[in-house]
């Protein structure tokens, strides 16, 4: 007779002389049954990253995105930049199928129902069905890059990320006029939460990441510190970075937005973006994207491209690759996590892990996000 597992419940950090928490079980990155909760209890719930004002800068652009299991249209009209589902309200065919373009009405694929850029039903074919109206979604903006939200009752992407809007600007004041440049995507053999736990720590970059560690910030000044539904990271430029172009332009920044979302400012003001969309439970797509000034990279701007994803990317997908394999093993047995009592990390903790496996138990309860 088979039992419901019961919620696991990450330990709190000890600091002084209690037992150190310990890794998650597998059976959290292993089980259909998470992830089918998480559809439901984390995504919809959440702000996530979707693209950037750059995509669409005239009336009738659009782009399509994915949140969660959830599809999602965001496009421009009146010069007003709106989020909807992407769904027809006829019997559920998408409405647009393109990553992105440009329409003046929308008209369903399946059976020719027509809508205008709001949503509102213009006409269903030979047939008058009354008023209908695609269902709205939360969109926000931040330094140009444009989030969405499922809940209408969620907080303001302010009060979900504080002061990150303030600190982007202060890394780079003209973000919002970038466009994107270029996107890499891969399909990353791993859960989600195992994508963002390795995203979100650096224990293991002295010895797998050794060209960022050396080539794009100075080891010894990286710095992690989690707050809420962020997780920023900081650090200063390497002396031999390909990246840095003034030389003042020597910080790097990056605001991970909890789940799944995280804006980067490389040295040299290069901006870039992580997305990532579950697509089962150990599979995850990654949507890499690099936004310039303008929208046909230098040769300059390839070279760091090429070696962001050769190097660090690439070591990170055979990671996770065999992160996931472990997690399935009879023989895995979770270890201790390697705290800092400062409670913010470097390349010698995973305070960060800890604080991502207290996100996801919050969800799992009416427990206040730390």
């Amino acid at each position: 007779m088979s039992t419901t597992p019961q919620p696991w419940r990450p330990p709190a950090a000890e600091t002084s002389g209690g037992a150190a928490p310990r890794a998650l079980p597998g059976r959290v990155y292993t089980d259909p049954g998470e992830l089918e909760r998480e559809l439901d209890a984390v995504f919809p719930r959440t702000w996530h990253l979707v693209g950037h004002v750059g995509q669409i800068p005239d009336d009738g652009d659009y782009l399509t995105a994915t949140v969660g299991d959830q599809g999602v249209v965001v496009l421009r009209h009146a010069g007003e930049v709106r989020a909807m589902y992407n769904v027809c309200q006829h019997r559920g065919h998408e409405l647009l199928t393109s990553e992105s373009g440009h329409v003046s009405t929308i008209m369903c694929p399946y059976h020719a129902w027509t809508y205008d850029l709001t949503g509102r039903l213009l006409r269903a074919r030979r047939a008058d069905v009354g008023p209908l109206c695609v269902p709205p979604v939360r969109l926000e903006s931040m330094g140009g890059f444009l989030f969405v939200n499922l809940d209408p009752d969620a907080p303001t992407l302010e009060d979900y990320v504080p002061g990150v809007a303030a600190e982007l600007a202060a890394l780079e004041p003209r973000s919002e006029g970038r466009v994107l440049s270029w996107t890499n995507t891969a399909v990353v053999e791993a859960n989600w939460k195992l994508v963002v736990e390795n995203y979100n720590e650096c224990y293991h970059c002295p010895n797998v990441h050794t060209s960022f560690t050396t080539g794009v910030v100075a080891r010894d000044s990286y710095r992690i510190a989690s707050s809420g539904n962020c997780v920023r990271h900081t650090a200063r430029a390497t002396a031999r970075t390909a990246y840095r172009r003034d030389t003042d332009d020597d910080v790097y920044g990056s605001f991970f937005v909890w789940p799944l979302s995280s804006i980067q400012c490389y040295p040299g003001r290069v901006l870039n973006t992580f997305r990532w969309v579950p697509l089962a439970v150990d599979r995850t797509l990654l949507i890499r994207q690099w936004w310039f000034e303008e929208p046909e990279v230098t040769p300059a701007q390839r070279e760091i491209i090429d070696l962001d994803w050769e190097t660090t990317v690439a070591e990170d997908l055979k990671l996770l690759a065999s992160v996931q394999r472990g997690m399935r093993s009879r023989g895995y047995r979770p270890g201790p996590l390697v705290i800092d009592p400062s409670g913010v990390a470097d390349t010698n903790s995973e305070n960060p892990v800890l604080h991502l496996q207290h996100l996801v138990a919050a969800t799992q309860s009416d427990a206040p996000l730390p």
